[in-house]
């Protein structure tokens, strides 16, 4: 589980990085991320869904569920919401506006901003809660939602920023060769002293 945990933290990581360098809009906070921090390392959440609930009783549910999903998903402040939900048939995104249900394919990773997000780029992106759902299924199923914040030492810069050069292909392939060399002359030198 802290596997993948780890892994999951360094996706949304890079997915914040890649939402950063996108964002046209300043923060209303300035450079610094001056919102609630309480949470500060990732939380995974894991839900069961049971079997055999009746259709009409499923629509009415759905109501309760949107007003429970906008109440709940205050209590955790998150930058990113990674969603795993293998064999769902829909997947439901709650915002302030309403909420809209879409069919996710087989093995999707969704992601849902937060309210630091949005913060941070000035409402260009909005906070969004999701919930998957899992309709005529024999068995109970688990979804799980990985809430990310970004460190509360993050410097949040939304103008572009300034890009790395770019390595071509024959460039990496000398690079690799050397490497390989480098590794050869290290490995003769070890076995020989």
């Amino acid at each position: 589980m802290e596997t993948l945990s780890s892994d999951l933290g360094n996706l949304a990581a890079k997915i914040l990085q890649v939402l950063q360098e996108n964002c046209p809009r300043k923060s209303k906070y300035g450079n610094d991320m001056k919102q609630k921090q309480d949470l500060i390392s990732p939380v995974c959440c894991l839900y069961k869904h049971t079997r055999g609930i009746p259709t009409d009783r499923g629509a009415i549910s759905m109501g309760y569920d949107a007003f429970r999903m906008l109440i709940r998903g205050t209590d955790n402040s998150h930058a990113l919401c990674l969603h795993l939900c293998d064999g769902s048939s829909q997947f439901h995104v709650y915002s302030k506006k309403g909420w809209v249900s879409f069919c996710p394919d087989k093995d999707a990773l969704i992601v849902t901003v937060g309210d630091q997000t949005q913060a941070w780029s000035g409402g260009l992106y909005k906070h969004v809660l999701g919930r998957a759902v899992f309709k005529g299924e024999d068995e109970d199923s688990i979804s799980m939602a990985f809430l990310y914040s970004s460190p509360p030492n993050a410097t949040i810069c939304c103008s572009k920023t300034r890009k790395g050069k770019t390595l071509s292909l024959g460039q990496q392939a000398i690079l690799a060769i050397i490497s390989t060399l480098v590794y050869h002359v290290l490995v003769y030198f070890y076995k020989r002293f």
